[in-house]
């Protein structure tokens, strides 16, 4: 297999570098802050909030064992069931959506342009567009699950919380696995090489995603809101980890294996 030393410059996407950047940073700073502040109203408003959620009228009927708290569950998901929360909650849900969206085209045109510069072959441009398609749908979902809450409409709940963990999941590992050995192998955030840490994170992404998907349905519920709160950070970190696609025109020392 022959090999080839190459300098290359880091393209750019539809955003400029700096526009693309703070989309980024934005919609993870507005999803994490929407979550905790949402949260907050959870814990210690009290209200309606401390009583017996009845979600029987929602499952079949002839379930045994139909699901109820005592009390809103500290899941992410609690925060958009009462009001003033629900409103913040839908707000911020639904901005970063948006955003993810945007970053994850733009991000998607700048690992394309990357690809051909570097003469990576089908497999890693087929990644990239699962990428992309998974940012899509994922940004897409976080606005959508804030118009159906658990306690009125639990299935579609489900639903798009479910494509929101897994779609998030898809959107680190196939970014990764198109753009690895590329452009920040040798970059590092306090001391820490970058492409480890989003590998590190994507451990701990899919690790978090079947605690939260399983826990719960064996009634372990405070377990699953752990881990659900572990999937949203650990998500953000890996994501975050792909700052450095935006640093763009950095010249970079490649070597191409011709794959």
């Amino acid at each position: 297999m022959d090999e080839e030393n190459k300098i290359i410059s880091i393209p750019g996407g539809f955003l400029t570098a700096s526009k693309g950047r703070k989309v980024l940073i934005g919609a993870v700073t507005i999803l994490v802050i929407t979550c905790i502040i949402t949260q907050m109203f959870v814990q210690f408003a009290g209200g309606p909030r401390d009583e017996l959620i009845d979600l029987s009228d929602q499952i079949d009927a002839d379930l045994q064992n139909p699901p109820s708290f005592d009390g809103l569950p500290p899941f992410i998901s609690s925060g958009g069931v009462f009001e003033p929360e629900k409103t913040i909650f839908t707000i911020g849900l639904t901005i970063s959506g948006i955003l993810f969206m945007i970053v994850g085209i733009d991000f998607g045109i700048r690992t394309h342009r990357l690809l051909n510069i570097c003469s990576f072959g089908n497999l890693r441009k087929l990644c990239n567009f699962a990428s992309s398609a998974s940012a899509l749908i994922a940004g897409i979902s976080l606005a959508m699950v804030a118009k159906y809450p658990f306690d009125e409409e639990l299935l579609l709940h489900i639903f798009y919380a479910l494509t929101i963990f897994y779609c998030a999941f898809f959107w680190v590992l196939f970014s990764h696995l198109a753009r690895r050995g590329i452009e920040d192998d040798s970059l590092t955030w306090r001391e820490y090489n970058v492409a480890s840490i989003r590998k590190y994170s994507l451990v701990l992404v899919f690790i978090s995603l079947v605690m939260t998907v399983n826990a719960p349905a064996i009634g372990y519920i405070a377990i699953g809101a752990f881990f659900e709160w572990m999937l949203l950070f650990t998500t953000m970190i890996a994501l975050l980890s792909n700052v450095s696609a935006y640093d763009q025109g950095r010249e970079i020392s490649f070597r191409n294996h011709n794959q």
